[in-house]
């Protein structure tokens, strides 16, 4: 357990040999963004439904932080969880919002973070001891996964309303926004993802399996591009080939996702 000024607890887990926080602040809740807030990212009514389902039923808390085994034992954090450069976004986004929470919370500790100055990407620095050399990007994420206090650090952020923003913003801007682009037709109305639930799919497919899911979902669907149902029907297909290739939980999610009442038309 780490305790911090003021009383915060946080908790922390063993994943692997690393520090981890499976998280406390849920994506619907009294300590989350309200629907309001997502609305303000600048998506459509439909799309916030569909993120807020993905989030909630498939994402993590928004204060959670742990290590991803399979790329190495890369950070991530947050709902989406975020990772690498877009972690390291959502980080400046929060500190040029409000910096005197990021001081309090991250910059006390060390932690610097820059936002992007195009051609510069936004950037996150630790100043390093006495004469060592200051530790940058993703060398700083790599000592957050194995210092547990500074672990401890950015999970408490994840509480703050401003850094969750943040990762929304970070979400929005360098996840969602390229995948609603190149895969949504110029008229929302006739495209396979138009809907609540295809948006789901198509999100979800993001989350689970990156940019080669969303490629075979879309695949999927321009097969039978019958729009509004095209984008359902392709997540049906995907079910049975997941089902086929062993992956029953994944499987599994895409069925919660074609069969909720929580993205039924007049939900």
């Amino acid at each position: 357990m780490v305790t911090f000024p003021g009383g915060a607890r946080i908790v922390l887990g063993n994943e692997g040999g690393r520090p981890i926080h499976r998280g406390t602040v849920a994506v619907r809740g009294p300590c989350a963004p309200s629907r309001e807030d997502f609305m303000k990212l600048g998506l459509t009514e439909v799309q916030v439904r569909a993120l807020e389902f993905v989030l909630t039923w498939f994402g993590s808390p928004f204060d959670s932080v742990t290590s991803e085994p399979q790329s190495g034992g890369e950070l991530r954090w947050g709902a989406w969880p975020l990772s690498g450069p877009t972690l390291i976004t959502a980080l400046a986004h929060w500190r040029q919002r409000e910096p005197e929470a990021f001081e309090a919370r991250l910059g006390r500790l060390g932690l610097e973070a820059t936002p992007e100055q195009p051609p510069e990407p936004a950037s996150l620095r630790f100043p390093g001891a006495r004469n060592a050399a200051p530790i940058e990007g993703r060398d700083v994420l790599a000592m957050i996964a194995e210092d547990p206090r500074l672990l401890a650090a950015l999970a408490q952020a994840g509480r703050e309303r401003g850094a969750q923003l943040a990762q929304l913003e970070a979400l929005v801007t360098h996840v969602l926004r390229p995948i609603l682009a190149s895969y949504t037709d110029d008229s929302p109305e006739d495209s396979a993802f138009a809907s609540a639930r295809a948006l789901a799919l198509l999100f979800h497919a993001e989350l689970r399996f990156g940019r080669r899911g969303v490629t075979r979902l879309v695949a999927l669907a321009r097969e039978r591009p019958e729009p509004p149902i095209a984008g359902e029907h392709a997540g049906e297909r995907l079910a049975e080939d997941l089902r086929a290739a062993g992956r029953s939980r994944e499987a599994s999610e895409v069925w919660r996702i074609l069969t909720s009442p929580e993205l039924a038309e007049s939900a």
